[in-house]
């Protein structure tokens, strides 16, 4: 298959890039508003009235999260497959067609997959995710609360979906409290009590990712992005499958996210 990735110039879209090798298919197409970004368009508007355009078959959008929703809405006739958060709303999420599919890549970590064929019961749970981001990070889309939906949208989504991919969505929200670079609370599952908390740092000083079941600590990544976890491939193959995260999945996390706001 040949592809497109709009927002081609950013860090996320390099992993986009190198699954797109990886299970075989080429990209033909790239847009980036950037110019100091190489990329053959600056409006993904005017790449779609291109000719080069009718060979495309599938979307790779990186943009900020507050452009997701109208470009997938947009993109009609082929395979999109949007970075998280899906959109910034449960309502717009709902909206979008079976075509499109989200990058929730945790749902492919060997430890996320060796836990959901194992958990069984009732559990005590404690979710840390500790990251760094420097200045760079504030200073762009990421740390405007309007473009990137803050904390729980941008770096939290990731997990309250894989909460809800492990416990259900049958929950309860009983506490949440949260700042420009922290949030912490409880909910409670039917079969987990988890207690959760986020934190954006300066420094990379106690940087952890980690789920902790019933004393039993599991890491899921010690790096500050996920994408060094190297699973966007795994989400490529799994669409080429006929898998993938759809937005009437995706839709879960968004509307816990929305509770919590």
């Amino acid at each position: 298959m040949k592809w497109s990735i709009i927002g081609s110039g950013g860090f996320v879209a390099s992993r986009h890039f190198k699954a797109i090798k990886e299970i075989g298919d080429k990209v033909i197409l790239t847009c980036d508003i950037d110019e100091t970004k190489l990329a053959d368009f600056r409006s993904y508007e005017v790449m779609m009235q291109s000719e080069k355009w009718k060979e495309v078959g599938g979307v790779a959008i990186c943009a900020p999260n507050n452009w997701h929703y109208q470009m997938c809405e947009a993109i009609k006739d082929k395979i999109v497959i949007c970075e998280k958060p899906l959109t910034l709303s449960s309502k717009e999420a709902l909206k979008l067609p079976d075509n499109v599919f989200t990058v929730l890549q945790l749902r492919y970590h060997p430890e996320v997959i060796r836990l959901k064929n194992e958990l069984k019961g009732k559990h005590k749970v404690d979710l840390v995710v500790k990251v760094k981001r420097d200045k760079s990070y504030w200073n762009s889309w990421k740390g405007q609360k309007v473009l990137s939906g803050g904390i729980i949208f941008n770096l939290g989504i990731h997990y309250f979906d894989l909460l809800i991919y492990l416990f259900g969505d049958d929950y309860k929200v009983y506490k949440h409290s949260q700042s420009d670079n922290k949030a912490k609370g409880r909910i409670k599952f039917k079969n987990a009590d988890v207690n959760y908390y986020l934190e954006i740092m300066p420094n990379d000083n106690g940087q952890d990712r980690y789920l902790e079941i019933d004393g039993e600590k599991i890491s899921l990544s010690k790096q500050d992005n996920l994408s060094f976890e190297d699973l966007h491939t795994k989400v490529y193959q799994d669409l080429l499958k006929g898998g993938g995260v759809q937005p009437k999945e995706a839709v879960k996390s968004i509307k816990l996210v929305e509770k919590l706001k």
